[in-house]
C-alpha cells in the first residue's frame, strides 16, 4: 500500500516520532483525514499487519490433528499462516522503526502479549479447556521466543532469504536443545 510504503521510508529516514501524519499524508497526495481511514493511529501503520494472521493462526492451531504435540500445532500454524505472508522489505523497515522508538517497542510488546494470549486460547480450545492452562501459555511462550529467534535471524540476514528458512532451522534447534536435555 502507498501509505505504508511512504511512511515507513519516512520513518527510515527521519525516524518515527519526527515523522508527521501530515508528512506522510502530503507524500502519498492525501489529506490526513484520509489517512485516518486507513489507519486509526500514526503507530498502525507498522502494527497493523501483525494482528491481522492472528484469526487464521488460531484456526490452524485447534484444527491441527489432536494426537501431535501443541508446540507442533504452533510450528505448523506459524509455517502455514504466518511465513507466507511476510514481506521483506516491510519487516525490515518496520523492524528499524520499532528498533529505534521506545514508543513503538512498548506497543510492540503490547501486542506480543496479544499473541500469546491468543496462542494460548487456541491451544486451551484445541484441548478442550475453557481457559489456558500453564502448559497452554508456556508452549505459546516458547513458540513466539523461537519465531522471534527466527525473526531476528531473518533481519541479521538482510531479509533475503526467506524467514520460512530461519523458522525451519529455529525449531529444529528447540527440538535438537529439547532431546539434549531430555539426556
Amino acid at each position: 500500500m502507498m501509505i505504508e510504503d511512504a511512511a515507513l521510508r519516512l520513518f527510515a529516514e527521519q525516524g518515527y516520532e519526527a515523522t508527521t501524519v501530515e508528512q506522510i499524508a502530503a507524500e502519498v497526495e492525501i489529506s490526513t483525514t484520509t489517512f485516518f481511514r486507513y489507519f486509526p493511529s500514526k503507530a498502525d501503520v507498522i502494527l497493523c499487519h501483525q494482528d491481522a494472521n492472528m484469526p487464521q493462526l488460531r484456526a490452524a492451531i485447534i484444527a491441527y490433528p489432536p494426537g501431535e504435540s501443541d508446540l507442533t500445532a504452533v510450528e505448523h500454524a506459524i509455517k502455514q499462516v504466518w511465513v507466507p505472508n511476510a514481506d521483506p522489505l516491510h519487516s525490515q523497515r518496520a523492524g528499524q522503526a520499532v528498533a529505534a522508538s521506545v514508543s513503538l517497542r512498548g506497543l510492540y510488546n503490547e501486542m506480543s502479549r496479544n499473541w500469546l494470549e491468543g496462542i494460548a486460547a487456541a491451544l486451551a480450545e484445541r484441548r478442550g479447556l475453557r481457559e489456558p492452562d500453564e502448559t497452554a501459555i508456556i508452549t505459546a511462550r516458547v513458540a513466539l521466543g523461537v519465531f522471534n529467534e527466527a525473526v531476528r535471524a531473518w533481519g541479521s540476514k538482510g531479509y533475503k532469504a526467506g524467514v520460512g528458512t530461519e523458522v525451519d532451522r529455529a525449531f529444529a534447534r528447540l527440538r535438537q536443545l529439547s532431546a539434549e536435555w531430555a539426556n
